[in-house]
């Protein structure tokens, strides 16, 4: 079958999508519904919804639905990771330099001990910072397909920044792994249809001694870890799965694999490897 690719800069990356011909009308409203994400949900934009929740701290207040199951998620993910998948690191990443302004200088960090999220009747009680770079590009996966699938559209590949989900009643998909220490190599393929693909690794973000993916714990840069890789049901799962095992370190990781619904492949920093059975593939 013959595709169409088109390429935007939105979510903070480059996202591409590759649709049948027939389809071609669809690119317009997936690349709008990926600027609505952004627009709701980026902790850069101030006049987004998380923003103002986050200028709200100690207060009971209402969101919209699709807040309130993103924080379900996140309250859940943060359980089932035994902690390791955590929104709460706004605060941690501004003051690493990682902040609205971009500056990457490092600054006071403000002294908060209290921690949590208190979801009822549809309403929140924060007493931290939120930030949801963590499944952010995994929703944004899930959103679009779900667009595509109420279409009728039956082959499609979206990959927001190296997250990617795909489907095909043809064939599968061939994604390339990349090379934790050279990103123009890759270290292997796997085919992908009806799942998503996740990636965690330090390169894309990273700024003199510092990255983004903070250990939940130290609340500082993960450093155990060159590339965590995650198959997975949904893009919200592989991303949020992929943030929670690259930060938890090489062998708390490997143990997280046990236990939940997904097939990895994990890189420490002194490139030992561990693959699930369920992660099939093909190594160059």
């Amino acid at each position: 079958m013959e595709n169409l690719s088109k390429s935007k800069q939105v979510l903070g990356t480059i996202v591409e999508i590759k649709l049948p011909l027939h389809a071609e009308d669809l690119f317009n409203p997936c690349f709008k519904e990926l600027e609505r994400i952004e627009k709701t949900y980026s902790r850069f934009l101030e006049e987004s919804e998380l923003s103002k929740l986050n200028n709200s701290l100690g207060k009971e207040v209402s969101v919209s639905d699709e807040m309130f199951f993103l924080l379900e998620k996140a309250v859940g993910f943060n359980t089932s990771t035994k902690g390791n998948f955590d929104v709460t690191l706004k605060e941690d990443l501004d003051a690493l330099g990682y902040d609205k302004n971009y500056s990457f200088k490092e600054k006071a960090k403000k002294q908060n001990t209290e921690k949590g999220i208190l979801l009822k009747n549809g309403k929140v009680f924060l007493n931290q910072e939120i930030d949801f770079g963590g499944f952010g590009k995994g929703f944004a996966l899930d959103k679009i397909s779900e667009l595509l699938d109420e279409q009728g559209v039956t082959h499609y590949y979206i990959n927001a920044g190296g997250d990617i989900y795909a489907k095909s009643d043809l064939e599968d998909w061939l994604v390339l792994l990349e090379h934790p220490d050279n990103e123009q190599k890759s270290i292997g393929v796997i085919s992908l249809n009806g799942k998503a693909i996740a990636a965690s690794a330090p390169n894309k973000r990273k700024w003199g001694r510092h990255h983004h993916l903070l250990n939940a714990r130290t609340r500082l840069p993960a450093n155990e870890m060159k590339a965590v890789f995650v198959l997975a049901e949904t893009g919200l799962q592989a991303d949020a799965f992929a943030t929670a095992l690259f930060t938890a370190g090489f062998q708390e990781a490997t143990d997280l694999t046990e236990k939940l619904p997904l097939e990895a492949l994990l890189v420490s920093n002194q490139d030992k490897m561990f693959k699930t059975p369920g992660f099939k593939v093909k190594f160059f």
